[in-house]
């Protein structure tokens, strides 16, 4: 059986929540829906992989529906996102948090069927780690993993939000699953993504991750892991994502990876100058 689209709707109008919904019922792509009158109370039950696609009115009472966005874009810049609207006032912002769409009011039943039909493609072509738990295979979003451990016989698998999934598996037999993706292994113990390091730390040798985690780097690798980074961070070939939350990360530093200079005269905190890349240098 095809799993639904899992689907965030944020609209504060009883009429216009009863008109998506009633298309939503409609749809030949299976989906399952919550609907939600706020901006607060999405933010309020949101959680990293929870959902494939946000639907958002941006003009409601109270948060507007692009302030909701940028909160959860400090968390999860890869949900699928589609805005709702009466105005093309926010059209370019819209855009700078990864729309896949604007819609504007009235709307016809075959916009929404465009953003859901791009919502599953993205979800049905999106990489996924294959893991097994209780006696079944689950998929994980591959870009939403910050890094894996290894504690005894189980992998700790850290994802972007906090959430953090346990399986008993050896890591190495995971490895493979990773080797496209922008991971690093620096340690028997542990493999993390590029996306998420924040610096590298030369004194405790170690990768200093979004969410404050220090990841090891092991004797000797320390050179592999900077010219891993750099090799990321500049590669023409990737797209770039800004951040939202201000904060210094590999992610932050994408839209200065071919312009070097640009990059040295860039002030972190209003304190010091990246040197290439942040305090590892």
């Amino acid at each position: 059986m095809e799993e639904p689209l899992r689907i965030a709707l944020c609209e504060d109008t009883a009429k216009e929540a009863e008109k998506l919904t009633d298309i939503l019922n409609r749809s030949d792509i299976p989906n399952k829906y919550t609907l939600y009158e706020s901006g607060e109370a999405l933010l309020e039950n949101y959680q990293m992989q929870k959902f494939d696609l946000l639907l958002m009115d941006i003009y409601m009472g109270g948060m507007t529906g692009v302030a909701t966005v940028k909160k959860i874009r400090q968390i999860d810049r890869e949900t699928p996102l589609a805005f709702i609207t009466t105005s093309t006032e926010h059209t370019l912002e819209s855009y700078r948090l990864s729309a896949l769409k604007y819609i504007e009011k009235p709307y016809e039943e075959a916009d929404i069927k465009e953003i859901l039909t791009l919502a599953k493609m993205k979800k049905d072509n999106a990489p996924c780690l294959l893991i097994q738990k209780n006696g079944k295979m689950e998929k994980i979003r591959i870009s939403g993993i910050l890094y894996l451990e290894q504690q005894a016989r189980q992998v700790f698998i850290c994802l972007e939000g906090g959430k953090v999934i346990e399986v008993y598996e050896k890591l190495q037999n995971l490895l493979p699953q990773l080797e496209e993706q922008p991971f690093f292994h620096p340690h028997k113990s542990f493999t993390v993504n590029l996306t998420f390091v924040e610096y590298i730390d030369n004194e405790l040798r170690c990768f200093h991750m979004q969410n404050g985690k220090n990841v090891p780097i092991r004797r000797g690798t320390l050179g592999k892991a900077k010219k891993a980074l750099e090799t990321y961070l500049f590669d023409p070939t990737r797209g770039i994502h800004l951040p939202l939350n201000g904060r210094i990360s590999a992610s932050a530093l994408l839209p200065f990876r071919q312009s070097p200079k640009l990059l040295m005269e860039m002030q972190i905190s209003g304190q010091r100058k990246a040197s290439f890349f942040p305090p590892f240098i």
